[in-house]
Formats: C-alpha cells, sequence, structure tokens
C-alpha cells in the first residue's frame, strides 16, 4: 500500500514515462512518437532524482532526451517524405 505522497508522486511519474514511452512506439507519425521518446525519458530522468540518483538522471536527460532527439530529427529530415493518397480505398494498383 502506497504510505506517504512522495511514494504515489514517485508512481504517478513512473506511469507517465511507461505511457509516454508506449505511445513513442505505437505512434505512426514519426515526429510525434520522436517527441514522446523524448518525454518519456525526461519522465524516466525525473523519477531517477527522485529516486536519490541525481548524476543518473543528468546523464539520462541529456543523452536520451537530448543527443538521441536530434539524431532522430536529423535522420528524418533527411529521409524522403513518404506521400501517402488521399482516399486509400480508391488507390491506384500498378501491377
Amino acid at each position: 500500500m502506497i504510505s506517504e505522497p512522495f511514494e504515489f508522486a514517485q508512481l504517478i511519474i513512473l506511469v507517465l514515462a511507461v505511457v509516454f514511452l508506449v505511445i513513442a512506439i505505437e505512434y505512426r507519425k514519426l515526429s510525434f512518437a520522436i517527441i514522446s521518446f523524448a518525454v518519456g525519458n525526461g519522465f524516466l530522468s525525473l523519477a531517477f532524482f527522485a529516486l536519490g540518483a541525481p548524476i543518473v538522471a543528468a546523464f539520462n536527460f541529456s543523452v536520451f532526451s537530448g543527443a538521441f532527439l536530434i539524431v532522430f530529427l536529423a535522420t528524418m529530415n533527411l529521409d524522403a517524405p513518404e506521400e501517402e493518397p488521399a482516399n486509400p480505398e480508391k488507390a491506384e494498383v500498378t501491377e
């Protein structure tokens, strides 16, 4: 049983981290998935800080939320955008 408000805050932070990281896996638009990944890792860094590991929290925040976000966004901008048909039911089939 959760006995202290601090434990409840830690639980909320961890649940939010898991939710945002699952959204990052499941989202189809790459830009929103990258942003969700960064937010999820930000909450994970906050959880590390709440558990008493500020050095790990700073490293996690700087590397995962910062550097990986920049690398993913740069990769996304280098890739050619995929064109989706406006109406997928009437899309032409090429054989």
